[in-house]
């Protein structure tokens, strides 16, 4: 079995790490038929054809009169067309029906004038503006927006509220979709305790990670069915990285894949899988691992926390997205002009935290928060952004556009 780690001293650009990510990633988990009210973020795996019209039926856009519009001007009443109680009869040149919007269009009537542009007189109307009055006005035609057989939405799509809604518009109670992704996350190392636990040690640490990468990845949508602190002891990380690849789609680590002695994730790792790739030329998040274990996929971050987040968003997000059936999913990205001057370190690409504004103009600028070290936690939630100084650039200068991933809900 082939050593990533022989040559401790290279590291993969972003570009590398992501093209080996793609490469092994697997196909999108299993499937499974969820209720309407139950799909909401869930991804679509069938494509939706409609069987329906939509509108169901030509109706009224307004509530007005209804009437065929062939010059005349005076109409009688002789009736009513309301949602959900249509005219029955037939509308005759001459005469009108008062209808209400979304109501059908009864038989004869091809023109709507709304009621603001008619002035009535006992069972006689008369338009108001005639001049103004086209045929064919204030109409929704049946099929004008989804026709039977148009294939609706493709498979891999995320269903929003809209998505949702016209599901229901095509009489759809249940939906077809990818089940979420089981993940198992694992923080490491004999210092850290559970939020909760006896702090019976001035040289322990409530653990941040666990709660904060499974919380991330519960907004993305996975499962998380485990979480936990492996000791430092090769036998007990063996036996619960073994135990996880039987339960998850998805291993996460955070700490324990730098060079340290007691770094010992690699080393269980290697006795179940093989890690593939390690060590990305990126700040923060340089010691990260990819392999798998027991042909699960296994991600090692780095065990710092902003570092842990920032690799999760980078590298393990498009990996999940598959995963989860998102097939057109891609991280957003905008450009933002530098408020200051940014330094970095040319070969790495650099992830500065960092806050945008929009101006009245619309222009979106950009400026670095002053802590950025890997362990404050803080600063992640004092951003609104990570900007990115690419590996090609050592610094850039006030006024240079960069490019800019909003955090948005992601943090």
């Amino acid at each position: 079995m082939s050593d990533c780690f022989e040559i401790s001293d290279t590291l993969l650009d972003v570009d590398e790490m992501l093209a080996h990510i793609r490469a092994a990633t697997p196909a999108p988990v299993g499937l499974e038929r969820v209720a309407l009210t139950h799909a909401v973020d869930r991804i679509l795996a069938e494509p939706m054809v409609a069987t329906l019209p939509l509108p169901r039926y030509t109706a009224s856009a307004m509530d007005g009169i209804a009437f065929n519009g062939q010059g005349r001007t005076r109409f009688r009443l002789v009736g009513e067309a309301l949602a959900g109680h249509p005219f029955d009869g037939v509308v005759a040149p001459g005469e009108a029906v008062s209808i209400t919007t979304g109501a059908p269009l009864p038989v004869g009537c091809d023109t709507v004038v709304m009621a603001e542009d008619i002035v009535a007189s006992g069972e006689d109307v008369e338009l108001f503006r005639p001049d103004a009055v086209r045929p064919g006005q204030n109409i929704r035609h049946a099929g004008e927006e989804i026709a039977i057989g148009d294939h609706v939405f493709k498979p891999g799509t995320l269903l929003g509220p809209a998505q949702l809604g016209m599901a229901a518009s095509l009489g759809h109670e249940y939906l077809e979709v990818h089940c979420r992704p089981r993940v198992a996350i694992f923080s490491s190392g004999d210092e850290l305790r559970r939020a909760g636990a006896a702090d019976d040690t001035t040289s322990s640490l409530f653990d941040a990670n666990a709660s904060s990468l499974a919380a991330c990845l519960k907004r993305w949508g996975a499962e998380i069915v485990m979480t936990d602190i492996l000791p430092d002891r090769l036998d007990a990380s063996v036996a619960q990285l073994s135990s996880a690849s039987k339960q998850a789609d998805l291993i996460i680590t955070s700490g324990g894949v730098s060079a340290g002695q007691a770094d010992l994730i690699r080393a269980a790792t290697q006795q179940l899988g093989q890690i593939t790739s390690w060590r990305v030329a990126m700040r923060p998040g340089k010691p990260m691992a990819f392999g798998h274990i027991q042909q699960v996929p296994f991600f090692g971050l780095p065990g710092n926390p902003v570092a842990a987040l920032i690799t999760l968003m980078q590298f393990v997000q498009p990996l999940f997205r598959q995963l989860s059936g998102w097939r057109h999913w891609a991280p957003v990205k905008w450009y933002a002009i530098c408020e200051q001057p940014l330094k970095g370190r040319r070969g790495r690409l650099d992830l500065l935290r960092g806050r945008y504004h929009v101006d009245a103009q619309g222009v979106i600028s950009v400026s670095v928060l002053k802590d950025q070290g890997s362990h404050r936690l803080s600063s992640l939630y004092d951003a609104n952004c990570l900007i990115e100084l690419p590996a090609s650039l050592a610094e850039c200068d006030t006024g240079t556009p960069v490019s800019i991933q909003p955090l948005g809900e992601l943090i």
